[in-house]
């Protein structure tokens, strides 16, 4: 496992881990199991200098000047689709800035995302965690998905709320939409997960 992230969770990876009871819901292998770098992360990170430069080119956040883009979590399917998180800017106290990006004719482009209507989504993720809350995005391969997860403890510790958002790729609009079914299905098995570390 690289310095740059923790089961895909970014510099704060550690804490967030901490504050879900020690357990991530990430976690499939032993602790102290390295991953081997998949040839997904490896040419993502040959991208980093071409990703720093789109992502300041179109930045809406003002982070020009920020620490160099670093890839976070990428997968590519057999159908063409390379999907990559990228740790782009921080934005407060316990919490990075996440970009979903995706090649397109071999280049690197920001992925559009739409709710379940078809209305725009901000491509814009946080990873991070404090002791009350935690938020977290992954990549899901298997459903060519992107998971947004939130969890809020009560002041005891005891999770409190929790959910996942599931934007699965839509290979014909060449956009990650909302989808409330299987949103249900992971929010459900997220937020038991969370239960049972507590």
């Amino acid at each position: 496992m690289n310095g740059r992230g923790l089961c895909g969770l970014g510099r704060v990876g550690i804490v967030l881990v901490i504050a879900l009871g020690g357990q991530a819901w990430c976690a499939q292998e032993p602790a102290g199991t390295v991953k081997p770098e998949s040839p997904a992360m490896a040419q993502w990170r040959l991208l980093a200098p071409a990703i720093q430069k789109t992502l300041e080119e179109s930045d809406e956040q003002n982070c020009r000047g920020a620490p160099p883009a670093g890839i976070v979590d990428a997968f590519a399917g057999n159908d063409g689709l390379s999907v990559a998180l990228v740790d782009f800017c921080g934005r407060g106290a316990y919490t990075d800035a996440i970009v979903v990006m995706r090649m397109d004719h071999g280049e690197p482009v920001p992925a559009k995302f739409r709710d379940a209507k078809g209305g725009k989504v901000r491509n814009g993720f946080s990873i991070g965690a404090s002791v009350m809350h935690s938020v977290s995005v992954r990549l899901v391969a298997e459903k060519k998905a992107v998971f947004d997860s939130f969890a809020d403890s009560d002041a005891e510790g005891k999770p409190d709320k929790c959910g996942v958002k599931a934007f699965v790729w839509n290979a014909r609009n060449k956009t990650f939409d909302l989808n409330l079914q299987l949103s249900k299905s992971a929010s459900a098995e997220y937020c038991r997960s969370l239960r049972e570390t507590k």
